[in-house]
């Protein structure tokens, strides 16, 4: 089956990695491609290198929009894409040249709606940045809670985007959120995964993933780390919105709420009493509604620290910074 897929790749002053990012998607041993490329309003010469590629290859369609943000620009390619499956590949990222047919070959075989490869973490010079981890079994199958609860636990499927094949069916209608000034990808994966009914993982590194000193792993700011925190909200209100049975929902629910206090404590440790103070008394707020779960549903430990936070959010912040 020659299904058409559909490559999405956003790009903002990439000059410095398109040209290997690019180079390895037109070579794919998978022909059938849809190439787009969403130039965020690149100020540095991203553009005369895509208009480049786009010369010698017609399968490159270009879309310039001004700088508006990876979730405006992977949402631009979502909308005019026509392929009958959709990936996400990162400027700053390479991919093996079977990384579209691997992943084409084995949600065709196993009748999955979602594929996930596994990716290698490198540096810019292709150094790796992470030890090496046992893959597990060479393929994994997950039903839609099942996977829904991994990806929330972020190991052993994790939220970013890319390193996936997709059926497009199951974007048409999600978009990722453009207010957020990170972790935009989060919840919008919830989203995603739920309407999948089977979700294959296979052990194979297909993926490059290539991480800068100021990338978001490096440099999570307080205020990234809130925007993670209303990322894990939306994705909990998501998860109230969904008939789902009653012991899935509590390991979710003890899942974001433990996400929520690392942000918390990143917050209080990284800022000063007159610091981000709407964005405390928000987190404040939005963790109150935990109170309505017992101890024994979020842990009796999570559920004392819940209560030492809402009622006495100064002392907290005080005992969290010794």
């Amino acid at each position: 089956m020659n299904d058409l897929i559909s490559v999405i790749i956003p790009c903002y002053n990439a000059s410095s990695t398109i040209t290997k990012c690019l180079g390895s998607v037109i070579t794919q041993n998978y022909e059938n491609l849809e190439i787009i490329i969403i130039n965020d309003g690149s100020t540095d010469k991203t553009l005369e290198i895509i208009n480049q590629f786009q010369e010698k290859d017609s399968r490159i369609i270009l879309i310039n929009q001004e700088n508006s943000g990876v979730s405006k620009a992977r949402n631009e390619g979502i909308k005019i894409a026509s392929g009958d499956y959709l990936c996400f590949v990162d400027s700053d990222d390479w991919v093996e040249i079977d990384y579209c047919s691997t992943l084409h070959k084995s949600i065709i075989e196993n009748k999955a709606d979602i594929i996930i490869a596994e990716a290698v973490y490198e540096d810019k010079g292709g150094n790796p940045t992470s030890s090496e981890k046992n893959l597990g079994p060479s393929m994994s199958i997950f039903d839609r809670e099942t996977a829904l609860k991994l990806l929330l636990e972020d190991k052993i499927i994790q939220s970013h985007p890319w390193a996936k094949l997709y059926k497009s069916e199951l974007i048409k209608d999600i978009y990722f959120p453009e207010n957020l000034e990170a972790f935009e990808d989060y919840f919008t994966m919830f989203k995603i995964f739920n309407t999948a009914e089977t979700v294959l993982k296979i052990n194979k590194k297909l993926y490059h993933y290539v991480q800068f000193e100021d990338s978001l792993s490096h440099n999570l700011t307080p205020k990234r780390a809130y925007a993670f925190f209303l990322a894990l909200m939306e994705a909990y209100t998501f998860l109230n919105s969904l008939t789902v049975d009653s012991t899935f929902k509590k390991s979710i629910v003890q899942n974001i709420l433990k996400k929520s206090f690392m942000v918390l404590k990143r917050i209080i440790r990284k800022t000063n009493s007159d610091e981000m103070i709407s964005e405390k008394e928000g987190i404040r707020k939005s963790l109150a509604a935990f109170l309505s779960y017992s101890p024994f549903e979020i842990g009796l430990e999570k559920y004392l620290y819940l209560r030492f936070f809402i009622n006495y959010p100064d002392k907290y912040s005080r005992f969290i910074k010794k």
